[in-house]
């Protein structure tokens, strides 16, 4: 991808050659008719070959002087063009750094210097109006999304006693039970859709502040023993080389650990185990898969990545927003049969 004034260069060079080229023939042409007018004006008579030699000696002189003029003059042409348009463009570079260094999720404006040229300060105006636009639709969402999960919490949690108080009636019949039971899954879905949704407001919010020092492979192991439950027979070979320290909020690292190890167990067969491993400063997490995830719908949002194990769309959002927030990255991809999650600390 080439700059737009090393575009507008080449094109004027590449015209300045062509008419070069082109000036060579009529410099000739021109030369060789008023030499042979000036001749036949003082009745000078030369042999054919003195004529020719003569002919060329001042069409190669003159050629050579012109091309050397005018090398000088495409030189100082694109040098002057260079140095006014670094000088012109400098609001625009200005512009394009800040642009670049805006963050949406920092809560922070930008502000752009003035400029005395119209089109880069018009520029500007239209950025900031957009810019503006789209953090006040930003935190518009953000605290309707914590007000809402916020004021569901209750109803839910209501919800979900008198359905327990439901199941211990003793007239319930057994359809009513099941009937019961259905709807208190349910519920319970929308109540970790909810606390998902509630917690991801507040690490947009920046809530979560404390950093300490985490021991990665103290925390992996404390979580695989509190899950072992859920692995049941389940073999996990980890090959963890040596502890490694990382800054972070315990309660995040613990969250993006265990959303990790929870997406390996749901996409898995229950008689495959998992490969965890922890070098350097990357952790991978791998277990064995018939079908590629959509890596496009992975990290968005209740977007299912998989139909044969739908979850709720919002563990594998929260592993990203973490590792955003600490300046983490999380990849997946999908070889010999694997899924692997890797994390670079």
């Amino acid at each position: 991808m080439s700059k737009l004034l090393n575009k507008s260069l080449r094109r004027f060079a590449a015209y300045a050659g062509i008419v070069l080229a082109c000036s060579i023939p009529v410099y000739y042409f021109a030369i060789s008719k008023l030499w042979q007018y000036e001749l036949d004006e003082h009745n000078i008579i030369l042999t054919p070959e003195a004529g020719r030699e003569d002919t060329f000696i001042i069409i190669g002189a003159i050629t050579l002087l012109t091309v050397f003029f005018f090398a000088l003059l495409l030189g100082g042409f694109i040098w002057l063009n260079r140095s006014i348009s670094h000088r012109l463009w400098q609001p625009f570079y200005r512009t394009l750094e800040k642009i670049r260094a805006f963050d949406l999720s920092s809560h922070t404006t930008v502000e752009f210097e003035h400029s005395n040229i119209a089109e880069f300060e018009e520029l500007n105006s239209s950025i900031s109006r957009l810019l503006d636009s789209n953090i006040t639709t930003f935190r518009q969402q953000k605290e309707f999304t914590e007000n809402a999960s916020h004021e569901l919490q209750t109803p839910l949690a209501i919800v979900q006693s008198k359905l327990d108080l439901l199941m211990q009636a003793p007239s319930l019949t057994s359809a009513q039970a099941q009937i019961i039971e259905e709807t208190h899954n349910a519920l319970s879905r929308v109540s970790r859709i909810n606390k998902n949704l509630l917690l991801l407001a507040k690490i947009e919010n920046q809530q979560f502040s404390e950093l300490e020092d985490i021991d990665l492979a103290e925390s992996l192991q404390r979580i695989l023993e509190l899950l072992s439950a859920l692995f049941g027979e389940k073999a996990i070979h980890c090959k963890i080389d040596s502890s490694y320290l990382l800054k972070g909020n315990p309660i995040l690292v613990e969250i993006m650990l265990t959303n990790l190890l929870m997406n390996a167990l749901r996409h898995s067969a229950p008689e495959e185990g998992l490969e965890l491993s922890l070098s350097a400063n990357v952790l991978r997490i791998s277990n064995p898969g018939r079908n590629e995830l959509d890596s496009s719908k992975l990290f968005r949002r209740f977007s299912t990545a998989s139909a044969h194990t739908p979850g709720s769309g919002l563990g594998l959002s929260l592993v990203k927003e973490i590792c955003n927030r600490y300046g983490w990255s999380v990849s997946y991809r999908f070889e010999g049969q694997m899924h692997s999650f890797s994390v670079a600390f």
